[in-house]
């Protein structure tokens, strides 16, 4: 089964502006980050999207995933 809080984004740190790739899952949980500069980059989950977008898109992969059985029945 596929879970989107796995994936990654790249993020710039402030400090030295390199790339730098944490999941979908960090972001949600407001995870702290260190840069390889040394820079800790603490991560915001606006209003709790990131965390509601990858409840509901990992239900329609559930969702999916049973559509798909149902096929095959």
């Amino acid at each position: 089964m596929i879970d989107i809080s796995k994936e990654r984004v790249s993020i710039n740190c402030p400090d030295c502006k390199r790339s730098i790739k944490v999941t979908i899952g960090q972001v949600s949980k407001q995870a702290s980050v260190r840069c390889n500069c040394g820079q800790s980059i603490q991560l915001v989950d606006d209003k709790g999207s990131n965390k509601k977008a990858i409840r509901d898109i990992n239900k329609s992969f559930e969702d999916l995933e049973r559509t798909f059985k149902k096929f095959g029945k």
